[in-house]
């Protein structure tokens, strides 16, 4: 999905120009901990997370820094609490025409819920940028971020060498995935070797989005299979970005459910939403929907949070799943369907 609408934003009489600029914080999600709840996060972080983000609104450096100092003592600061494993807290950012809103998400893993983290161990190898194709890949996210900025770039479905693009139709952009279809076929040794021993994260997510122009689609899934037992967010997101454009665009190649459904329940709040966005187009799709109704109960979790993207996935995926019309605020429907249909 290249993009989503956020109906359920609330809108507070902000002018147009001034939601651009000035972000409110609109709600605070804790996923999930039994022993950290957001009520609790509202009573103890609550005045810090509005200051966080009155600091961020100035868009000053000096400020930007204290903001971003701020968020890092807090999230340190769940962390050191007892049971508690692994704590991140990020702000998501949403605008409409009237409206620019700001949602903190505390994720946090539970010590009696470590097997959340059960990740590949962190690489250490360091590995050469085969012909510059990772720069190259960089490049295209720039070109291409530059140019939608600029309104210059479709937001129809790109002309696709690969498995996966998000632009073409320029010639410094089609040059550049024409140089990505002959690097994987040239180089995929080379790539897969960073994808799966080199220790910087961002090479090893440049590296997947590169193999994603490889001629076998099968050689691609088994790359992005890969890539979600991957130790950083980025990488799993990666393979959750690939494998959704497979799943619009190449609905002959089928994706392992089993691999995939984890990811709702992973530690990291931006892979939770790539997740979701890849089941949608799968949901009603009867080869998937029978796996895809074992995770029920998550979506009925990741429905009950503030953050837009979480409800509005959920909702969705819950309403294709359910083919119920039951009101998204309706928790008590949703978990007694839930409870029918789960494990």
């Amino acid at each position: 999905m290249r993009s989503f609408l956020f109906a359920g934003l609330a809108v507070l009489g902000a002018t147009a120009a001034g939601a651009q600029s000035t972000a409110t914080l609109r709600g605070i999600d804790v996923y999930r901990s039994s022993t950290f709840s957001a009520d609790e996060a509202r009573r103890i972080f609550g005045d810090r997370l509005v200051e966080y983000v009155h600091w961020r609104n100035e868009h000053l450096p000096g400020l930007d820094a204290k903001a971003e100092k701020l968020r890092q003592q807090m999230q340190a600061e769940v962390l050191r609490r007892p049971g508690i494993v692994f704590a991140e807290l990020n702000f998501a950012e949403f605008f409409t025409s009237v409206d620019h809103a700001m949602y903190a998400v505390f994720d946090v893993v539970d010590e009696a819920d470590s097997a959340r983290l059960s990740f590949k161990p962190l690489p250490h190898g360091v590995h050469a940028d085969p012909d510059g194709l990772l720069a190259a890949w960089r490049r295209y996210m720039t070109v291409g971020e530059t140019l939608s900025q600029r309104g210059e770039m479709s937001f129809e479905r790109p002309n696709c060498p690969g498995f996966y693009c998000l632009w073409s139709g320029t010639a410094d952009i089609d040059s550049l995935q024409q140089r990505f279809k002959e690097g994987a076929a040239k180089h995929f040794d080379d790539l897969h070797r960073i994808l799966a021993a080199d220790k910087d994260g961002e090479r090893r997510t440049e590296a997947l989005f590169v193999l994603s122009y490889a001629e076998s689609g099968r050689a691609v899934l088994g790359y992005c299979q890969e890539g979600l037992s991957d130790s950083d967010a980025r990488v799993r997101g990666a393979a959750l970005q690939i494998l959704a454009d497979i799943a619009n665009h190449h609905p002959e190649l089928p994706i392992a459910l089993g691999h995939v459904l984890p990811c709702l329940d992973d530690p990291s709040a931006a892979v939770r939403g790539k997740a979701m966005g890849l089941l949608v187009p799968l949901a009603a799709k009867e080869a998937y929907r029978e796996v895809m109704l074992s995770s029920a109960p998550r979506l009925v979790d990741l429905l009950k949070m503030h953050q837009p993207e979480s409800n509005t996935l959920a909702y969705t995926l819950l309403g294709i799943l359910s083919r119920k019309d039951y009101d998204r605020n309706d928790y008590a429907a949703w978990e007694k369907w839930a409870k029918k249909v789960g494990p």
